[in-house]
């Protein structure tokens, strides 16, 4: 049972205080006629109801009152079916997502300020019909005409530079697909609302404004950044920048000349988004020269209304008390008398209690508690603990433990390993005003960052560090709010420490991959000097010229020794290799020392790095030096550190070669 005024229940403690107040003034009453009256004259001489009726009557208007607030705060249970016709203006919404949305010369940048007031706009025109697209080189429409705002508003959350792998700005191509979700629509008029940072007037445009006058569509354009411009981010290279095919930098600015053509030929406006939500008044001159159009009846739920429960009772008690006040005084019957004093005096307050406690339980709507989910959180039935805090979450009596719950839905979360989960439900409990909670919510947070980040260490370095970097800042923030927390003081310092060495291990794959690449190419040369060479040292040339690794600096060539020497690949295969597995992954735990004192070379293999003859020299292009051991401080070797790197370059390559393969609009990519 819910309630549509659930404040309104408040009023509910007057009951109790009339009740206190009624025993205050019948107590002080009858000291004043003992002090006053004689006990053999007090019958003649006091005139009034009897204690036992004045109590009854008094029950009655408490009951009567009690059931009118219970009506007035609107009960409910249980759903009804409904259809409701779709009928609405339609209102296209469109937005630009190309990648020079991404510009922050608006607040946080163009593409978040334009999703923001779409919203803001999606939400007043409560009750019509909403379609929407997304255009880059190419448009799509995303959502059909509809008055289901929450699923339009769904689908504006998922908008980002990747949703159209087309670069530049096709507004051609978005004005094509609008003609065509508009053709077999009952004819009317429609609105279409044009969120871009613009561009030139063009004339190729032409056609498509003539059609859509034709067919009645309104543009209402929306510039969104400022004349001035700013640089594009570059979203594949963190800390660069868009360029143009000569590498220079890109510069974009709000151009509004096709935004003008657009509202002016079409007989809508053009306006710039500033700082204030995009309301309907905004729009309004546009929305009154449409006409509404009625689709197919929709089908909808809504709770059934039970005021008329409580308020017949509490007619029915008011009418009894009047009815009782209007008898003739007589003598108190013995059993009424026991009935009223058995409810109403004060030595029956547990009984009292009880009787409320019972019929609250029958009020009462049965369903998961907090504790249950707890319980089943600590006893390690996770997916259980999942269930009942998402009932709990989902539940409006629970609103006031929001926090709470979220925190648990996270632990959980976490438990499950649903990282990104148990992420986003911590992130949403540091809305907290309690200090504790928002503490224990930033450690949280910080485990799962860091777990998420072990999780991806054997493909995604980088990404890592990232992570990583994140759950170290949360950690700081909970120490800051938890400055007496040892436990979570030696948490931060291990995820300092992990940090840290990490980062070294990609410096030095970094500058040995440079190294690497340098003597790839004296290798080639060496090849090409053999090729010229005649006779025994054209055959020493010969075997240096077909460049394997596992030829002798004196040519001789032979595959046999080249065969089982140097380490072993499960040990140089990058960050995937044997002391990949040793690092932490799972639940945070507190900062050891260097691998449980294993000494550096500790955990190799007898034979590896080492050749069948054991005194011979490695098969590769320098010999052994110091340097080749594994490293005491990031517990990778040379070789691991260069298969880790050469793995991390494929993956960060690969993609951005054949991302944008598709020739852009307007011989632009940005």
């Amino acid at each position: 049972m819910t309630f549509a005024h659930q404040h309104l229940l408040w009023f509910l403690l007057i009951i109790p205080a009339l009740v206190g107040l009624k025993l205050w003034v019948d107590a002080h009453g009858s000291m004043a006629e003992r002090l006053f009256t004689a006990t053999r004259l007090r019958p003649s001489l006091v005139i009034g109801r009897s204690l036992w009726q004045s109590w009854i009557v008094y029950a009655l208007y408490a009951l009567a009152m009690t059931c009118l607030i219970i009506a007035v705060a609107q009960p409910r249970w249980g759903d009804e079916q409904l259809e409701v016709p779709d009928k609405g203006r339609n209102v296209f919404i469109a937005i630009d997502t190309s990648r020079s949305m991404l510009a922050r010369d608006v607040t946080p940048d163009r593409l978040t300020r334009a999703r923001l007031a779409a919203n803001d706009l999606v939400t007043a025109l409560s009750g019509e019909r909403v379609g929407l697209l997304a255009f880059a080189g190419r448009a799509y429409l995303q959502a059909p005409l509809t008055t289901d705002h929450d699923a339009i508003i769904e689908s504006l959350q998922a908008f980002d530079h990747t949703i159209i792998e087309w670069g530049g700005s096709n507004i051609g191509d978005l004005l094509d697909v609008t003609l065509r979700a508009i053709k077999n629509l009952p004819k009317g008029n429609f609105a279409l609302v044009i969120f871009s940072d613009g561009g030139d007037a063009d004339q190729n445009l032409v056609p498509y404004i003539q059609r859509l006058t034709k067919a009645g569509v309104i543009v209402v354009s929306v510039g969104v950044g400022t004349e001035g411009g700013t640089l594009i981010p570059n979203p594949e290279m963190p800390g660069d920048y868009i360029r143009d095919d000569a590498n220079n930098v890109v510069r974009s600015q709000l151009q509004t000349g096709v935004l003008q053509q657009l509202a002016t030929t079409t007989g809508g406006r053009f306006m710039k988004l500033g700082l204030q939500p995009l309301n309907r008044s905004a729009l309004q001159p546009v929305l009154d020269r449409l006409t509404e159009q009625e689709s197919a009846n929709r089908k909808t739920s809504r709770p059934i209304e039970r005021f008329a429960w409580p308020l017949g009772l509490g007619m029915f008690f008011l009418m009894l008390a009047w009815i009782i006040s209007a008898l003739p005084r007589s003598s108190p019957r013995p059993l009424v008398l026991a009935l009223a004093f058995f409810t109403f005096a004060p030595e029956s307050s547990a009984q009292a209690m009880s009787l409320g406690d019972t019929l609250a339980s029958i009020f009462q709507s049965s369903g998961p508690t907090p504790e249950d989910a707890r319980a089943a959180l600590e006893g390690g039935d996770f997916k259980t603990a999942r269930e009942l805090y998402s009932r709990l979450l989902d539940d409006p009596r629970f609103s006031r433990g929001r926090d709470e719950l979220l925190y648990g839905m996270a632990a959980t979360e976490h438990a499950l390993t649903n990282y990104d989960g148990s992420a986003k439900n911590f992130s949403e409990a540091l809305h907290t005003q309690d200090q504790a909670l928002r503490a224990r919510a930033h450690r949280g947070l910080g485990h799962t960052l860091y777990d998420q980040g072990a999780k991806g260490l054997e493909k995604q370095p980088k990404i890592t560090i990232e992570r990583w970097t994140d759950a170290l800042r949360h950690l700081d923030a909970a120490a800051e709010l938890d400055p007496e927390n040892a436990e979570l003081r030696e948490n931060r310092e291990h995820v300092s420490k992990m940090l840290d060495e990490l980062r070294k291990v990609t410096e030095q794959m970094e500058q040995q991959q440079k190294g690497q690449k340098g003597q790839k190419g004296q290798k080639g040369e060496k090849g090409q000097e053999g090729q010229k060479g005649e006779g025994e040292e054209g055959q020493e040339g010969d075997q240096d010229g077909q460049g394997k690794e596992g030829s002798d600096p004196n040519g001789s060539g032979d595959p046999k020794e080249s065969e089982g020497k140097g380490e072993k690949k499960d040990a140089d295969d990058g960050i995937g290799g044997k002391d990949a597995k040793d690092l932490p992954e799972g639940r945070l735990q507190a900062a050891r020392g260097d691998q449980d004192g294993e000494e550096p070379g500790q955990g190799m293999k007898p034979g590896e790095g080492e050749g069948e003859g054991g005194d011979e020299k490695k098969p590769t292009a320098r010999p052994i030096e110091s340097g080749d051991q594994r490293n005491p401080r990031t517990g990778y070797t040379p070789g691991e550190a260069q298969a880790l790197l050469r793995q991390y370059m494929d993956e960060i390559t690969t993609p951005v070669s054949n991302r944008y393969h598709t020739p852009p609009a307007n011989k632009k990519d940005w």
